[in-house]
């Protein structure tokens, strides 16, 4: 990764030094509370509840959520750290489905469950490529600017829905889906800064990070991956109309 890259990464870790453990009561997943707090007894109570509770059936509807923790599954942070396994979370899934049925949302978690299988194949077919600036594509430039890195990192750009997202990734490091994709493109396509280093931090942040679907979803993002659409530009202003249109997520983390 070019020096001014980690330049931009030094600076935003220096600015985020003081900053306590995760604690903040806004999380979107307050991990450090019962009944989450814990390893594969807490990741098979709480999936014994999503499902209990009909989740699986709205998950389509609500899974591009902004605050709370129903609006997704919430699984990530037990695969990632290997307490729930990605084969017992889809075994429960289809128990659930044989019962009741199945629906768009039940669907649409194994498909999730699909990418994460698909990102590992990915790394297994392309390896250390996956990493290199262009990924998979021809070599092209990569812009990068340390400065305007560093604002996204302290969540200090001035727009609005991006900085929040970024706030509350660094107070909990947790963000939705939703924002993550939201987040990368702003860094990529807006502020013109290498998609390398918003993966790096990432991976410092996320407390659900997964080496495979980070790097894939960041790949995704820029274009340098194996869709041939050439990336994805996601506008924060039409988002947050679409997502957060009372402003409620915005006003809620409007301050770190």
């Amino acid at each position: 990764m070019p020096a001014d890259c980690l330049q931009g990464q030094d600076e935003a870790l220096a600015a985020f030094a003081g900053t306590p453990p995760l604690a903040d009561a806004r999380s979107a997943f307050p991990y450090q509370r019962p009944p989450i707090h814990g390893g594969e007894i807490a990741a098979l109570a709480h999936l014994e509840q999503y499902l209990a509770r009909g989740l699986l059936h709205s998950y389509k509807r609500t899974r591009n959520g902004l605050m709370g923790l129903d609006y997704s599954a919430k699984w990530s942070p037990w695969l990632a750290t290997g307490a729930l396994s990605a084969r017992q979370a889809l075994a429960k899934l289809r128990a659930c489905e044989a019962a009741p049925g199945a629906s768009d949302g039940s669907y649409w978690l194994w498909f999730e469950l699909l990418w994460r299988d698909y990102f590992r194949f990915l790394h297994l077919q392309h390896g250390r490529t996956l990493y290199r600036a262009q990924g998979l594509g021809p070599v092209r430039t990569t812009p990068h600017d340390s400065a305007r890195f560093a604002a996204w990192c302290a969540g200090q750009t001035g727009q609005p829905l991006v900085d929040a997202g970024m706030r509350e990734l660094a107070a909990t490091g947790y963000l939705s889906n939703r924002l993550r994709q939201i987040t990368a493109s702003y860094l990529i396509h807006d502020l013109q800064c290498d998609w390398r280093a918003g993966a790096a931090w990432f991976e410092h942040q996320l407390l659900d990070y997964d080496v495979y679907s980070n790097q894939g979803n960041w790949l995704y993002i820029a274009g340098r991956g194996t869709d041939p659409r050439g990336g994805r530009r996601f506008d924060p202003v039409q988002q947050a109309r679409a997502y957060d249109p009372q402003g409620a997520y915005q006003d809620l983390w409007s301050r770190p």
